[in-house]
């Protein structure tokens, strides 16, 4: 950049001398100043024309590179994008297949629940009628011994 302003200032004193040289009695260039400049210039101009012929051949090598580097990163993007989808995709499964087991286990507790209240109503059924059955050998008992007891005073 230096030498680029370098340059651009040489040129300015160079057309600055040559346009203030015209007419006749007007100021003659200093041609050794225009000389020494012309000098500075092809001294000054070798290192840009250099990095601009460079750039020049260049040019479609570091396009080529710019659009590989925005290639890979346009697809490293769209890698992580799409693994982050596939993430969330695993994380909705996830939740929607963890719902239905919840929701199973609550089925299947509902259903656990209502046969050991079946179960007991059977229990409690057998146990009512043994003890009907029981009962009614105590009463008839009880009748026959009073029936005896009754015999027996009369």
């Amino acid at each position: 950049m230096k030498e680029q302003a370098d340059a651009l200032d040489i040129l300015e004193q160079l057309r600055g001398e040559l346009e203030n040289g015209h007419g006749f009695f007007a100021k003659k260039p200093d041609i050794p100043l225009c000389i020494d400049l012309c000098n500075k210039l092809a001294r000054v101009l070798p290192d840009s024309m250099s990095e601009a012929d460079y750039v020049k051949q260049k040019r479609k090598e570091i396009l080529a590179n710019a659009d590989v580097v925005a290639k890979n990163t346009i697809r490293a993007a769209e890698e992580q994008a799409n693994k982050l989808v596939s993430e969330s995709e695993v994380v909705k499964s996830a939740q929607t297949a963890s719902k239905q087991i919840i929701e199973n286990a609550y089925a299947q507790c509902d259903n656990l629940i209502l046969r050991t209240k079946a179960h007991l109503d059977n229990l409690f059924k057998e146990t009512e009628n043994f003890l009907c059955s029981t009962l009614s050998v105590v009463r008839t008992n009880r009748e026959e011994l009073r029936a005896a007891l009754t015999d027996g005073k009369k």
